[in-house]
């Protein structure tokens, strides 16, 4: 380092700068105010030099304003020519010294001797002014500097330019191998944690002294982030002073190395909330936006630069703001880690409310500080629109079910028991349980009879086994009127803890199951008797023809006979129509061949019929929705054909069809046609009340079956006889 006084010198009306030549002074020359303030700001100074004469502020004026920010810099004031009006202004203290150039011989010479007298006057027992103003220097350029290694370089040469010390380092620690790196200094070894002397004094966060016979050396910790090392080659030279500079030093490199560590992790803060995918937001200790991810930016409407620095209650309503400080304030004073999530509003740019979650949890603190939170925002307008929706649905589900005439319980499983959660009026009405008296029972025991317990338990394991599809069944159940019988529709559904809920409906038949058995008793007799008597009736009559030898008397016969044996089929259909209502709820339709169930069926009507001429036009397989009813309603239509023509030898055929809307099975015959009135069975215009003589009981019985496999009958317009069409569904 040069033993020259450092002169800072201001320009002046002159073109050539005061002592810019002077071999005795290392001479930087500032152009105006503002370029010696920033230089004083950086670097370190023995004096200031200004002349009076100058353009824009006079010499006295700057030199006034120097002092205010750096009393600790002596100034000299130049003049061309003495001046008492500058002498007197000069001695309140704006400057150190006045020199009018004129009178000396040597003007550059007397000022450059000033300027040394001036540097070696300061205090001997305190740090010169010039090595103050050098530590203020690389305090302030230490502000500037980002990279830990510019950082230890600064250091470095503050120690051995503006303290004197002949060497130093700097360690910097390896997080990853805990071992402290020379990062700037001599070519001096690496140290592991703990390792004296630098790992110790590391690891103790103590400075330490090193006094040798040949040099010494003190090691100061840098907080977390490694050690400084300073040093002379002569004891003598460690002094109270050196060590305080040194401290000096040290305190700024530590808070420099700090700054850098923030700003890094600040950083990377950056770069993740850039990269997120979600809405992330980052607040310091007052709630204020530190930073904002892209999704914020764009959902929000705002530029990046609107958000960063605003308080975040400009994009989350105060309601929202004040609910989110409580939950900061409980993470911090449970010192829990982890995180809370609330609902609030959310505001955009233009004014618009959108409701949102937002996730918290703190910024991580080494010192347990505050030092800010992390917000994760969502938006849920699309599960709020959902949630609203459902509690309307919910509501309307709500009145349903306490309106509901028939009984309802809604019961959860518990392993194979149904639970009661909860009933409905009717169901308080019908068996006489208030909903408390039956919540948390099982549906059997409230309800089931003891006789009927296996058949419960039955219903309960199918509603297990069905998961989503209803079960019913016909039950009989204890009300408050005595036993009753119910059609029981089982529901099962789910719900988010996975377990199966159901919901039971009862349904009374009771007088309605009374009604059936009664007309079931009565069609039994009914037919059995009618179907006997007739039979008696149509022996004794053939007994009559044999003994009776008029004609007319035979002919007489015939017709009663004849109107027997209409009597003794019309039983026949009444039976086939139980068959038909017996078997529409026990058979379910499902993909059938027609031509394989037609083909054993028109032989066995052959068999029957031996006169008549049934003829098959099929081709080898037609796939409908079906089952064997389909084959009384073909059987109804042949025999219909067969039984109603005049012709000795009637001819019946049977086409079968397909096309892209099913099977199509064509019944035709050479007969006289169905009456009008029979036909008005198939379109409505006739009830089934208006059957007279069991006329069209076959046609109704035909298109019965049809409509309950989902088909339909037609009639075709032939020029001669009669042809019904049977319309069934693909499969």
């Amino acid at each position: 380092m040069s033993s020259r006084p450092v002169v800072l010198s201001v320009r002046g009306s002159h073109e050539e700068p005061l002592l810019s030549n002077h071999p005795d002074v290392a001479v930087t020359v500032a152009e105006d105010h503002a370029d010696a303030a920033d230089h004083l700001a950086t670097t370190p100074v023995d004096c200031v030099v200004c002349p009076n004469e100058r353009d824009g502020l006079s010499g006295l004026e700057l030199l006034d304003r120097l002092r205010g920010a750096y009393p600790h810099v002596p100034g000299i004031l130049v003049t061309d020519e003495p001046s008492d009006e500058v002498a007197a202004a000069v001695a309140d203290g704006t400057a150190s010294e006045y020199l009018p150039l004129a009178i000396w011989d040597d003007p550059a010479s007397r000022l450059a001797e000033r300027v040394a007298l001036l540097s070696r006057a300061q205090d001997p027992t305190r740090p010169d002014e010039r090595t103050l103003s050098g530590l203020l220097a690389t305090a302030r350029q230490l502000l500037t500097i980002h990279s830990p290694d510019e950082i230890a370089d600064v250091v470095v040469d503050t120690a051995v330019d503006t303290l004197d010390f002949e060497w130093t380092t700097v360690w910097l620690v390896d997080d990853h191998e805990e071992r402290l790196t020379p990062a700037a200094g001599g070519d001096d070894p690496a140290y592991d944690a703990g390792e004296p002397p630098v790992g110790r004094v590391f690891e103790t966060g103590q400075p330490t002294v090193q006094r040798r016979d040949e040099d010494a050396a003190l090691y100061f910790p840098l907080g977390e982030h490694g050690v400084l090392a300073v040093g002379t080659d002569s004891v003598t030279d460690i002094e109270e002073s050196d060590v305080q500079l040194a401290e000096i030093l040290t305190a700024n490199a530590s808070a420099a190395f700090e700054r850098a560590a923030r700003e890094e992790t600040l950083e990377l803060y950056r770069t993740v909330v850039d990269n997120v995918r979600e809405m992330v937001y980052v607040l310091d200790e007052s709630g204020r936006i530190v930073l904002v991810s892209r999704q914020i930016v764009e959902a929000t409407g705002y530029d990046r630069d609107e958000l960063v620095g605003e308080h975040v209650s400009k994009f989350v309503d105060e309601e929202g703001f004040h609910r989110g400080g409580e939950l900061v304030a409980e993470l911090f004073a449970a010192e829990d880690d982890g995180s809370r999530t609330y609902r609030t509003t959310g505001i955009q740019a233009d004014g618009t409310n959108v409701p949102i979650e937002i996730e918290l949890s703190l910024l991580p603190s080494d010192d347990g500080e505050f030092r800010g939170t992390i917000g994760a925002v969502r938006d849920i307008s699309d599960l709020v629109e959902t949630e609203e929706r459902l509690a309307h649905e919910r509501d309307r589900f709500r009145s349903l079910f306490e309106h509901l005439p028939d009984p309802v319980v809604d019961t959860r499983f518990e392993g194979d028991e149904p639970v009661v959660d909860t009933v409905n009026p009717a169901f308080e009405r019908v068996f006489g349980h208030e909903t408390g008296e039956v919540v948390g029972k099982s549906v059997n025991d409230v309800l089931v009879p003891a006789e009927d317990e296996d058949s419960g338990r039955e219903l309960d394991r199918r509603t297990l086994a069905e998961d989503d599809d209803p079960v019913s069944a016909e039950v009989r159940r204890e009300t408050a009127d005595g036993d009753r019988y119910f059609l029981f529709r089982g529901i099962p559904y789910r719900t988010d803890d996975r377990g199966t809920h159901a919901f039971g409906i009862y349904t009374d038949i009771s007088d309605q199951r009374d009604r059936e058995r009664h007309l079931q008793v009565l069609h039994r007799v009914l037919r059995h008797n009618l179907r006997t008597d007739m039979g008696v009736v149509i022996g004794y009559l053939d007994q009559l023809d044999d003994r009776l030898d008029d004609g007319d008397d035979h002919a007489l016969i015939e017709r009663v006979t004849g109107r027997a044996e209409d009597v003794a089929r019309l039983a026949d259909k009444v039976h086939q129509l139980e068959q038909v209502i017996q078997q529409d709820t026990d058979l379910t339709p499902g993909p059938t061949d027609v031509v394989e169930r037609l083909e054993p069926l028109v032989d066995g009507l052959r068999d029957r019929y031996p006169r008549a001429t049934i003829d098959v036009d099929a081709p080898g397989t037609a796939m409908a929705h079906a089952d064997e009813r389909l084959d009384l309603a073909v059987e109804n239509l042949v025999e219909n054909g067969i039984q109603h023509t005049h012709a000795p030898a009637p001819a019946v055929g049977v086409r079968v069809e397909t096309d892209a809307d099913g099977v199509h099975v064509h019944v035709t015959d050479d007969g006289p046609g169905i009456p009008a009135h029979e036909r008005a069975f198939l379109t409505g215009d006739r009830d089934v009340s208006q059957v007279e003589h069991g006329d069209g009981l076959g046609l109704w019985v035909v298109n019965w079956v049809v409509r309950s496999l989902g088909g339909e009958v037609s009639f075709g317009d032939p020029e001669v006889g009669t042809e019904v069409v049977v319309h069934l569904r693909p499969a």
